[in-house]
């Protein structure tokens, strides 16, 4: 009887044993898979943004001479691993498969230790601007004019044929002490300099308030020199401002003066308003200076089609990456 009563008492402290022994594994497997449901979402392929230059692959930001460099990098530290391909695409696809348990985005490959800096400046050139960091909390930011910029300098590095200007303050043509003006290439504007230097395309944009305040309101404007044309862009459906104007009418003067003369015409999209928030202004004149620049749009398009602020605030992902 004793016997039979030990038995029992074993039975159930092996089985108490094993619902503990189980509940722990359990545990374990919740958190192994825990574990790895975050090393997938963190090593999940992200896919950047192009800078104009290097956008027309698909597969890649890098062009052709950037993925050589990698490949002669990584085997000088790497002759136990080499990549013996010289095809550009099975060059990237063999880093890509090399890489992918380090890196989740392609600018990662640019960082890594076998590199050793020395793409730096194709990493910069490669991919679109970082956005600034109070985008994280705001993600309705203004666009300063550092911002503008850095975009518009990657489209003068693709199309040799484009010049851009700004961004300025409203009253560029006023003379500050010495004689020099706010902004010296608009005050001093030669349309047959332009020429001579192969640049038909020129986007410029201006900021409403004077040099001396923080800025309140961007426009644009977009010179095409072989179709002869001057358009100003205010996603506000104003006016252009009378020195906006005057800029236009000593350009179509000097297309006058030329020795093969050039007869512009100046137009806007008054009153068509497209912008009714107050914070993609900016984004509104990058939009349309790119798309003019790429024969996207032609300038009647922003006459005839309204195009709101949800639809243009998409484009803070087309023009900037939140990480590189």
């Amino acid at each position: 009887m004793k016997k039979t009563i030990q038995k029992k008492q074993d039975k159930q402290k092996t089985q108490k044993t094993m619902k503990k022994q189980n509940k722990s594994n359990s545990r374990v497997t919740r958190r192994n898979h825990i574990f790895r449901e975050k090393m997938i979402k963190k090593f999940k392929s992200v896919k950047l943004r192009c800078s104009p230059k290097t956008a027309g692959k698909g597969y890649t930001c890098l062009e052709d001479e950037t993925l050589y460099k990698l490949k002669e990098l990584w085997n000088a530290r790497h002759p136990e691993s080499k990549i013996d391909a010289n095809d550009s695409k099975e060059i990237w696809s063999l880093l890509n498969s090399k890489l992918k348990g380090v890196c989740n985005k392609e600018s990662c490959w640019l960082k890594q230790k076998f590199v050793n800096g020395k793409l730096n400046k194709e990493l910069e050139e490669s991919y679109a601007p970082v956005s600034p960091k109070e985008w994280n909390k705001n993600p309705n930011e203004w666009l300063s004019s550092v911002d503008i910029l850095e975009v518009m300098k990657q489209y003068e590095e693709k199309y040799k044929c484009f010049d851009f200007i700004g961004p300025s303050p409203i009253d560029f043509d006023t003379h500050k002490l010495y004689g020099e003006c706010v902004w010296e290439e608009l005050c001093h504007f030669n349309l047959e300099e332009e020429i001579k230097n192969g640049r038909f395309k020129i986007g410029i944009i201006f900021n409403l308030d004077p040099h001396y305040k923080g800025g309140s309101h961007w426009v644009s404007m977009f010179i095409n020199i072989k179709k002869g044309e001057i358009f100003f862009f205010d996603s506000a459906g104003d006016k252009a401002p009378r020195q906006i104007v005057k800029l236009a009418n000593r350009i179509v003067k000097q297309g006058k003066q030329l020795k093969v003369p050039i007869k512009f015409k100046f137009d806007q999209n008054y009153p068509v308003e497209h912008q009714y928030g107050d914070t993609e202004c900016g984004i509104y004149s990058l939009y349309f200076i790119a798309h003019m620049l790429e024969d996207r749009h032609d300038s009647k398009y922003f006459k005839t089609h309204v195009l709101d602020d949800k639809y243009m605030q998409q484009f803070r992902k087309v023009y900037f990456n939140g990480d590189l």
